[in-house]
């Protein structure tokens, strides 16, 4: 299948985070993953692939803890 790209607005950049917006949706990404020239009001272009799975082993640790999460709101 063939990806789409989407272009996304840098709304915010907070410590470690960055605020991105689709059109009037926003969500939040870690800031490590942008361009290293990308700052505030930057537009970007996203694009997103599925790919196997990289063979550093937290495959089995992500099964495990799935395996132990009981589901539900987090409780603090």
């Amino acid at each position: 299948m063939k990806t789409k790209p989407a272009n996304v607005f840098v709304d915010a950049i907070l410590g470690h985070t960055a605020r991105l917006m689709f059109g009037q949706i926003t969500f939040d990404m870690p800031a490590q993953l942008l361009p290293r020239d990308a700052r505030e009001g930057s537009w970007l272009r996203l694009l997103v692939e599925i790919i196997p799975p990289p063979p550093d082993g937290t495959d089995d640790l992500r099964r495990k803890l799935g395996k132990a999460d009981p589901g539900g709101d987090i409780k603090l």
